[in-house]
């Protein structure tokens, strides 16, 4: 089905935006692969920074759209409901179409209309979204290339070749935080001789942070909060309550 005049110009709008942050977008992304579970879904218009932030958009000009059962995809970091202004002044309940999480934007200026709110996503999700927005952008180009404007073929070149390095980095970085982690994790287990990981000493470590927040990071019956050992005793028998657990080394000084 053709596009409108509306859709076209809201597109248009998006693009530009994306030119004046410097941000990589493509309109009508299809996120993921048939082969991981995805690949049905198109986001109408995609955009990543320089710090790899995904904003998705779906544009909707009438309200029959809106209530139309084409699925809304919401995959990234920020995500909006772009819409008309003559949608936008009809003011319906946005609540029964899109998650409060979702911003909204109206008319070729993208007045903000409703702030999106951070949405967490997975690095499994953010290395999708770059996929998926590299082979869209590829595809974009393909089809310009058949246009025959060499003008638009360099700038989606550029476009796409400044995309791949900016995944090759990225994955350069998350491959060296995996190393890490495991590094860490298998000389940590080596050295205390036990089996924690790295998801096990964060939780611990917040724990304590709760403990010590709420004043209970000291000896609880003379006992140590985070081990259990009883304190030392002195030559009277006294217990030596110390600042740091000489079982297990905890600082059970409290926040300042």
């Amino acid at each position: 089905m053709p596009k409108t005049k509306e859709t076209l110009d809201l597109e248009k709008a998006l693009e530009e935006r994306s030119r004046k942050k410097r941000e990589y977008g493509c309109t009508e992304v299809t996120i993921g692969f048939h082969a991981k579970g995805h690949g049905d879904e198109i986001v109408d218009y995609l955009s990543m920074d320089s710090n790899s932030i995904f904003q998705c958009y779906e544009l909707k000009v009438t309200l029959s759209d809106l209530k139309s059962d084409a699925k809304k995809s919401w995959y990234g970091d920020y995500n909006y409901l772009v819409v008309s202004e003559s949608l936008y002044a009809r003011n319906p309940a946005w609540g029964n179409y899109i998650p409060p999480y979702v911003g909204i934007l109206s008319g070729t200026s993208l007045k903000v209309r409703r702030q999106a709110k951070k949405k967490t996503i997975s690095e499994e999700t953010r290395n999708m979204l770059k996929d998926s927005l590299i082979r869209s952008v590829f595809w974009k180009m393909e089809q310009y290339k058949d246009a025959g404007d060499l003008s638009v073929i360099r700038d989606l070149e550029k476009q796409l070749s400044d995309l791949q390095q900016e995944f090759a980095a990225y994955k350069k970085e998350q491959d060296d935080i995996l190393w890490t982690y495991k590094d860490f994790e298998f000389y940590y287990q080596k050295n205390h001789r036990n089996s924690s990981t790295i998801a096990s000493l964060a939780k611990e470590e917040r724990r304590q942070y709760a403990l010590r927040n709420e004043g209970r990071m000291q000896y609880e019956n003379g006992c140590c909060p985070v081990c259990g050992k009883q304190a030392l005793f002195d030559e009277n028998g006294h217990q030596v309550f110390t600042r740091f657990c000489p079982y297990c080394g905890t600082d059970l000084q409290p926040l300042e």
